[in-house]
């Protein structure tokens, strides 16, 4: 039952974690890099204000040996980002996958649909609801502190799993608590205790926000159902075919069948 279960989470898992990696960096990582360019620029015209003050002789000559290696630093920093990147999308749809894998274990139901309905509920725990009170953050952005975003992002998850449950599995009358929880996180961090949003430098950063959270929700939801259709799929066939047990010379024989 391990075994099978670890097959599942790693083959289903390396494979949805690779297309999130492409899909990431297609649609999200760009409009990171944007605004990474324009934090530097902020700090890079900051810092110029203070060099008018600096004595002129020899700055030409060390701007240039700067700028060659800072474009070398760049590109090197560029392909460890990505490296880390994929080994961290591969190594969270393992860990996802191997969730995945226990339900069905647990629940007896394996196949391509059933995956893909807990692919959807995976969604909707660990990022829907939680992006409905702490959307995805793009760098140069004001927001409130870590912590705050931290706490509110478990407490939208925890409330949104257990709602689904309750709203699937629980009895008729407790589908009203169900419905209870998945509002549970809007209620608290928008109207209650509302967490500060974040403040866009710029107009053009304020779409390229937008945008964000547009693409990863985008990219989650594509992650979270091909790895919940190919874990579904894998676990199926792992498990169909584990029940059909080898049946050696000595069954043929007492069926009838041996020599």
């Amino acid at each position: 039952m391990l075994r099978r279960t670890l097959y599942c989470a790693v083959v289903a898992g390396v494979l949805a974690g690779i297309i999130l990696f492409a899909l990431q960096h297609w649609t999200t990582l760009p409009l990171i890099h944007q605004a990474e360019r324009y934090e530097k620029t902020e700090a890079a015209a900051h810092l110029a204000m203070q060099a008018n003050d600096a004595p002129e002789v020899g700055r030409e000559g060390e701007q240039e040996v700067g700028q060659e290696v800072g474009q070398a630093e760049a590109v090197s920093a560029a392909y460890t980002r990505a490296a880390y990147t994929a080994v961290g999308d591969v190594l969270v749809a393992t860990g996802f996958g191997m969730l995945l894998a226990a339900m069905y274990a647990l629940s007896g139901k394996f196949g391509l649909v059933r995956g893909i309905v807990w692919g959807l509920a995976g969604f909707a725990t660990f990022h829907l609801g939680p992006a409905l009170v702490v959307p995805p953050l793009l760098p140069a952005f004001d927001a409130a502190p870590l912590h705050l975003r931290q706490s509110a992002w478990l407490v939208a998850a925890l409330s949104t799993g257990l709602g689904l449950a309750i709203f699937a599995f629980g009895p008729r009358g407790a589908k009203l608590a169900g419905v209870v929880a998945l509002c549970l996180p809007v209620v608290l961090f928008r109207f209650l205790f509302p967490l500060p949003g974040a403040q866009a430098p710029s107009e053009a950063l304020s779409v390229l926000e937008h945008l964000f959270i547009v693409r990863t929700l985008g990219d989650n939801l594509i992650f979270w159902l091909v790895l919940g259709a190919m874990s579904g799929a894998i676990s199926g066939w792992t498990f169909e075919h584990s029940a059909v047990p080898d049946r050696g010379p000595q069954w043929a024989a007492a069926d009838g069948h041996g020599p």
